[in-house]
């Protein structure tokens, strides 16, 4: 069977991620990279880059619009990583166009637009995915199959932590991060919509006993709190029910001063689970004693398993493991916190230190942080508690 021919998004950014997803497919005789949409800039800044790519005969596009409406048979995929506002626009255009999409997460700011994308994949009749890599991994995978046959059984609670610094230079980087709208289009950015949407995806999906199912709040608490310069939140905190009667409490921020998970802790029918860092070292302990560890780190490159199993779907005409439906849940829920709780509150500067490190990612290179004063150790002790912080009677936290 043919390679499923690939066009990327991008020449930088996230788009080389997918380029290279795409590049690992070719070494597994399951994919080609037939083409790059690229932006003059984008060429400019990685000539080197754009001169291999045309030399292994991948044809350069100055814009989407361009592709779809002069080469798009040239494709079977379109990948699209690019600002959460033009997800949905861009891949309803590509399923019109007669093309599969893997379209990166969240799969959009509003439910409705993730029901609009539902609809455009039904009536094309073509495969659509949406890249949260942990869908695809073995640790929730393996964990989820646990909870749905019954070993693990139900999850009764669950709490996740996760604290990623973010500096100045992860704000500005492009037009939408940090915002909640790019003019009249929501983007509704946050840790909870962007760096941390896998870990919430997570949450609802192992949270549902249904296999190939993702759970939703029934009812929802929410906080939102920036510290840095933006429009969005940079700190955000759920306490919500679902509608399988699991408890879950979430806290994600980037205003803190050190890397600090993510870590999930969940209580089951029959035993407990403990899932921490992105490589996701799990711990299962059983109510009758028994112990079980996995992780994701079967190969190197299991964050590219998303892509194996779009071509799988593709190919066997089934549907893939993260549809538009299953991350539905998630812009649900982020629509949710934002409704429950519509006003961000602005922490002072004077519970602020603004100081220059080292960035996690890229690595190598320093920004300017602004880090909430005693963040860490509010975040433990909220999640030990189950507790907002209002509710912690932190100063700022009204």
């Amino acid at each position: 069977m043919d390679p499923l021919r690939f066009v990327v998004i991008g020449l930088g950014g996230y788009g080389l991620v997918h380029i290279n997803a795409v590049r690992w497919l070719e070494g597994l005789g399951l994919g080609k990279l037939a083409g790059v949409v690229a932006l003059d800039i984008d060429r400019k800044q990685r000539p080197e880059l754009a001169r291999e790519l045309k030399a292994a005969g991948c044809t350069l596009y100055d814009r989407v619009d361009q592709f779809l409406a002069t080469d798009v048979s040239r494709a079977d995929v379109l990948t699209v990583p690019i600002g959460i506002n033009m997800h949905v626009p861009v891949s309803v255009k590509a399923l019109r166009a007669g093309l599969h999409v893997y379209c990166e997460k969240p799969a959009a700011a509003r439910v409705e637009e993730v029901d609009e994308l539902i609809a455009a994949e039904t009536q094309a009749q073509r495969r659509v995915a949406i890249g949260f890599q942990h869908m695809y991994s073995n640790s929730i995978r393996q964990l989820k199959a646990r909870i749905c046959d019954g070993r693990l059984g139900p999850v009764r609670s669950l709490s996740l932590v996760c604290g990623w610094p973010r500096s100045e230079t992860y704000y500005g980087r492009n037009e939408w991060t940090g915002k909640l709208r790019v003019g009249p289009a929501w983007i509704l950015d946050s840790p909870a919509n962007n760096a941390h949407a896998h870990y919430l995806m997570n949450a609802l999906y192992l949270c549902s006993p249904e296999a190939g199912a993702a759970d939703t709040p029934a009812e929802l608490e929410a906080e939102l709190f920036r510290a840095n310069k933006i429009e969005g939140p940079d700190t955000t905190v759920l306490r919500f029910t679902t509608h399988s009667g699991a408890r879950a409490f979430v806290f994600l921020t980037h205003a803190n001063s050190r890397e600090n998970g993510p870590v999930m802790r969940l209580v089951c029918e029959r035993g407990h689970a403990y899932w921490q860092t992105d490589s996701g070292r799990t711990i299962v302990r059983y109510a009758g004693g028994a112990t079980e560890e996995f992780d994701n780190l079967v190969h190197e490159n299991w964050r590219y398993e998303g892509f194996r199993d779009f071509v799988g779907a593709v190919r066997e005409e089934r549907e893939p493991l993260s549809p538009p439906r299953l991350a539905r849940a998630q812009t649900l829920t982020i629509n949710m916190m934002h409704d429950r709780c519509p006003a961000i509150g602005v922490i002072p500067d004077a519970a602020i230190s603004v100081v220059e490190d080292w960035e996690m990612f890229p690595p190598g290179t320093k920004g300017m942080f602004h880090r909430v004063k005693g963040m860490d150790e509010y975040m433990s002790v909220a999640v030990e508690e189950r507790a907002l912080l209002r509710e912690l009677n932190v100063p700022w936290a009204k």
